[in-house]
């Protein structure tokens, strides 16, 4: 107990120095969205929300799609209003052994004047072994990662995560073997609802519990994401949403569910094509929203509220009950 050291939170309650932890989400939930925002927060010293930021050196390793990242992060530094070019964040592109780069890894942070932060994105990408679930392979991955917090600066080590196949939302465990989970000192969670995501944890957190925390993915684009036809790039960036914010878009969201509701009512037969135009929902171009109706047709497919039947929906007992009430 005499070399005791008090924890040292870099993000108050979610993440500390020191500490591993897993970020585990199914494809397109905002893994990386979410990482990168962090890191900017860290960087900059700014809260989140009402949580305590405290700022550091941050390493991003983009394993995987590393020209997305540099879009996301290009479109970031214009919503947030920092200067990539002075922001203290450094990336690093593409696969690599870490094991074996460790010692260059090293002095890079002592060039640096330590770290604070690190992303890999993602666990997967940095996987050395030929099987993801071989206990001992995913063991060794865990401890190769768990060797990233003993660099100079006791960093924090976020590593982005895929889910078994098929893996309910309720069981976002990284995959591989059980040694992995036994490594690591927290696994946080990423669930979406639409455009909205909420950050838990399962499984496992060394550290005291925290309230879920609400994001919103939002679509931007920027002037420097221009493809060669001349036409913007969006990409999708992620902000930190207050219950307040929350509670309008459930209300906004509820509303645009019950015209999807009435409008079937009144035409089953009708296309999203269709439902958008009757309803007015139209993209910037002025066309039919179709995206829109979709997402918001599959918001009541999933709570029962509409029966699919081939490409034909119609309302259900507890939808019919729903609309009358409404």
């Amino acid at each position: 107990m005499a070399n005791f050291v008090a924890p040292d939170p870099l993000i108050e309650s979610i993440l500390q120095r020191g500490f591993l932890y897993a970020l585990t989400a199914h494809t397109g939930r905002g893994k990386s969205a979410l990482a990168l925002l962090f890191t900017a927060l860290i960087a900059l010293g700014r809260s989140l929300g009402y949580l305590d930021v405290e700022q550091g050196r941050c390493l991003y390793l983009a394993g995987e799609n590393h020209t997305d990242i540099r879009y996301r992060w290009i479109a970031m530094a214009q919503q947030m209003d920092f200067d990539p070019d002075v922001i203290d964040v450094h990336f690093i592109e593409g696969r690599f052994s870490i094991a074996k780069k460790f010692g260059a890894l090293k002095r890079l942070t002592e060039r640096l004047g330590g770290l604070d932060f690190i992303v890999i994105d993602s666990s997967a990408a940095f996987f050395e072994g030929d099987d993801e679930n071989n206990n001992a392979q995913a063991g060794r991955h865990a401890s190769n990662l768990r060797e990233l917090t003993t660099l100079p600066g006791n960093p924090c080590v976020l590593a982005l995560c895929h889910p078994p196949k098929n893996a309910g939302e309720d069981n976002l465990q990284p995959r591989g073997g059980g040694a992995y989970v036994a490594e690591i000192d927290g696994n946080l969670t990423a669930t979406k609802d639409d455009m909205t995501i909420t950050l838990y944890w399962q499984t496992k957190l060394r550290g005291a519990d925290f309230t879920p925390i609400n994001f919103l993915l939002r679509t931007v684009t920027h002037e420097r994401l221009i493809s060669k036809t001349g036409k913007l790039m969006p990409t999708v960036v992620a902000s930190l949403l207050t219950d307040t914010a929350k509670e309008e878009m459930t209300k906004a969201r509820r509303n645009d569910e019950d015209q999807v509701l009435q409008a079937l009512d009144d035409n089953p037969d009708a296309s999203f094509a269709d439902l958008a135009a009757k309803l007015n929902w139209l993209t910037l171009k002025g066309g039919p929203n179709k995206s829109k109706v979709q997402r918001a047709v599959e918001r009541l497919h999933r709570n029962k509220l509409l029966n699919k039947d081939r490409d034909r929906y119609e309302l259900t007992a507890k939808g019919k009950k729903t609309l009358k009430k409404g």
